[in-house]
């Protein structure tokens, strides 16, 4: 009994080293790693879905797009205008859609008119993919690469000596989708540096002159 009682003790303390003290929380479990590119996937899914609910709703509302009030009436539609860089992926993608009308197409080539002349070019491209693949009618491309000229920045106008721009702009005059006074516009206009003078003026005349 003594040998007995003596090994207990020992035999109670190597229980604790195994398993710790009584009542001791379990060990932390490790944090799992998170790919960051699924996460990235997750996000831009994300996104692209709500920038084709927020698209929608504004399509219910809006129903002319050719009085921009009424557009700008709108908090959703101004929110995207004035900030798309965010969207810009997402306007690509709803313009590849076939499953996506005319109406929402043309929203979102209207309020996607601030881009930085890069994700604009990349836009316009996409669109006459679109256009192109017969996924989008040729009035998307129209209103997206020639919106009215008191629409945002007038990219393909501004920036027509540019290396991407004028690579596009050839491409669209030669897009036999396009009407062809469109694709003359391009060439005697637009290539010439002539369209870029006169919007220039007119926005100088309406009292909002442009800052390159």
């Amino acid at each position: 009994m003594t040998v007995f009682g003596s090994a207990a003790p020992l035999l109670f303390a190597g229980l604790l080293v195994a398993c710790g003290p009584l009542g001791a929380a379990p060990p932390p479990v490790p944090p799992q790693k998170v790919d960051p590119m699924q996460d990235a996937t997750h996000d831009a899914t994300r996104e692209a879905d709500d920038f084709a609910r927020a698209i929608a709703e504004i399509g219910a509302k809006a129903k002319s797009l050719d009085v921009p009030d009424e557009l700008f009436a709108l908090p959703a539609f101004d929110a995207i205008y004035e900030n798309p860089s965010p969207h810009a992926a997402s306007a690509r993608a709803m313009m590849a859609r076939r499953d996506v009308g005319l109406h929402r197409k043309r929203i979102v080539a209207l309020a996607m008119q601030r881009l930085p002349v890069e994700a604009f070019v990349a836009l316009v491209a996409a669109t006459a993919d679109s256009v192109e693949q017969g996924a989008s009618d040729v009035a998307a491309l129209e209103t997206v690469a020639f919106a009215p000229l008191n629409w945002g920045r007038q990219s393909l106008l501004m920036h027509y000596d540019e290396p991407p721009v004028q690579a596009l702009l050839k491409r669209l005059m030669d897009m036999p989708q396009l009407p062809l006074p469109r694709r003359i516009r391009i060439r005697e206009g637009i290539l010439t540096g002539r369209a870029k003078l006169e919007y220039v003026d007119y926005m100088d005349m309406i009292g909002r002159p442009v800052r390159e």
